[in-house]
């Protein structure tokens, strides 16, 4: 047991010593002891730390399997004598990659996706004449996402998606039955699974599902689908109204017309623009202008961005909009709401 001496004191102004003395530690185990201190009301805790008989080195685990997704795992070393670690693949970092004697120091080995196949390596720790070797592996997974993630209201739709995974997995979807997939599950493989969602007809208005694969080890990897709704009774119309912009703390009310030519097209009082998204409840579209001239000021690189909501009966739009440009030089934000209406 180890000792203390003195065990007690008197209260002084001055500095008091303590001596705390263990006995040889010959097993492979470090040790813990907890030195309390009282006086009065107070506690003090030391936590006093005593190295195991190591010899000159020892890591606590010769194997590390790293998430297939990316990540870190650790290993802890502890030597008597300066050390390093030696790497020869590229896929893993070790950090730190060497250390002083008598201390223990944590190393995290981490690695980005595995998106092949399952990997195996080692790195050495050396230190003087003994080498420990740590094994590193390294599941693979990856889902190749369909090429094109929208698609329209009409007919059936098959998407193609692969997953590659060196464990098992499965594939799930949330928002409703109106996609299916050729398979919901998988067994571990080094080559991508071809697998299909098969997409209803859209009666309603545009939905997406957040699609999700899910390895043995619960990692996940995901991506989104989108099914436009029946828009098509608001394709080739022309709607006009009025827009309001402020810039510089001056408003301006003047006249809007939008024709929305397709899903992807817009004008706006004849400049084109694209649309990122149509329903029949909302629209968002974008309009680049190079060169604009009003009461006398030419303002450059005009960027308006309207997000919009049609009304019940889909006879209006009202939205707000924000922009920005370049006037004398300067760039100048902009703000402001717009209203129209079918003609």
């Amino acid at each position: 047991m180890p000792t203390v001496n003195p065990s007690s004191g008197r209260g002084s102004s001055s500095l008091q010593s303590l001596n705390f003395r263990v006995s040889e530690n010959n097993t492979e185990f470090s040790r813990t002891y907890n030195l309390t201190i009282i006086s009065g009301d107070k506690t003090l805790v030391v936590v006093i730390w005593q190295r195991s008989d190591l010899g000159p080195l020892r890591v606590s685990s010769t194997e590390i399997i790293l998430p297939s997704l990316g990540g870190d795992g650790v290993i802890n070393v502890e030597s008597n004598t300066a050390w390093n670690a030696q790497v020869t693949d590229n896929w893993f970092t070790v950090s730190p990659d060497s250390g002083i004697g008598n201390e223990s120091v944590n190393i995290v080995v981490n690695a980005g996706q595995n998106s092949t196949i399952f990997r195996t390596s080692t790195f050495q720790v050396i230190s003087d004449t003994v080498t420990r070797i740590v094994h590193v592996s390294q599941h693979a997974f990856n889902v190749t996402p369909p090429s094109n993630t929208t698609v329209t209201f009409d007919g059936t739709h098959v998407l193609d998606f692969s997953v590659l995974s060196s464990l098992p997995w499965e594939v799930s979807g949330d928002e409703g039955t109106w996609y299916s997939f050729l398979t919901s599950s998988g067994q571990a493989s080094d080559a991508p699974a071809a697998n299909q969602i098969t997409i209803q007809p859209n009666p309603g208005s545009t939905r997406t599902a957040k699609i999700t694969v899910t390895n043995s080890q619960d990692e996940k990897q995901s991506f989104t689908i989108t099914q436009r709704g029946d828009v098509g009774a608001l394709l080739n119309t022309n709607w006009s109204g009025t827009a309001t912009v402020s810039a510089l703390a001056i408003s301006r009310t003047g006249s809007m017309t939008l024709t929305i030519v397709d899903e992807d097209n817009v004008l706006v009082r004849g400049y084109p623009g694209t649309i990122s998204y149509l329903s029949s409840e909302s629209i968002s579209f974008s309009v680049y202008i190079s060169e604009l001239t009003y009461e006398g000021f030419t303002a450059t690189n005009i960027t308006a961005n309207f997000t919009g909501t049609f009304s019940a009966d889909k006879s209006s739009i009202s939205g707000t909009l924000s922009g920005s440009g370049r006037l004398l030089g300067l760039p100048i934000p902009a703000s402001g709401s717009w209203q129209v209406a079918l003609q």
